[in-house]
């Protein structure tokens, strides 16, 4: 038997593509992730925003892909979401991949284990390769 001692964790992380018209800052994030100005959240909100932009300068979890491109987006979210990088791309949009990490603060912890996708103007999220 081994007993392990120290410091245990049972963390989640997510691995992102985010598609966007215009670059990215923790201040487009905010508003485009659909927060508001002086809510009651906006310290944490914003916390989420800078761990996100700075997790895009990161690669992301079990891959080994530098490189915002159809194919590395199809290995990591499929072909639909390689699609829609694809038509993006054509149209002027920037890609960014990176993975959060649920020890990361409390919004950053939910952003983490939850599964989704955004679409709007100008933007989309994909956060659906999640690892519990």
């Amino acid at each position: 038997m081994k007993i392990r001692v120290g410091y245990v964790t049972n963390s989640s992380s997510t691995n992102f593509l985010i598609l966007s018209k215009e670059e990215l800052t923790s201040e487009y994030l905010y508003k485009k992730l659909g927060f508001k100005k002086n809510s009651p959240i906006e310290k944490e909100a914003m916390e989420l925003c800078e761990n996100i932009l700075y997790a895009t300068q990161g690669g992301l979890r079990y891959f080994d892909l530098d490189e915002v491109n159809f194919d590395n987006v199809k290995e990591v979210f499929g072909e639909a979401a390689a699609y829609k990088f694809q038509k993006y791309k054509k149209k002027g949009y920037k890609g960014y991949m990176g993975y959060t990490n649920s020890d990361d603060g409390t919004l950053t912890g939910f952003f983490t284990t939850d599964s989704f996708e955004i679409e709007e103007k100008g933007f989309y999220v994909h956060a659906r390769n999640c690892m519990w």
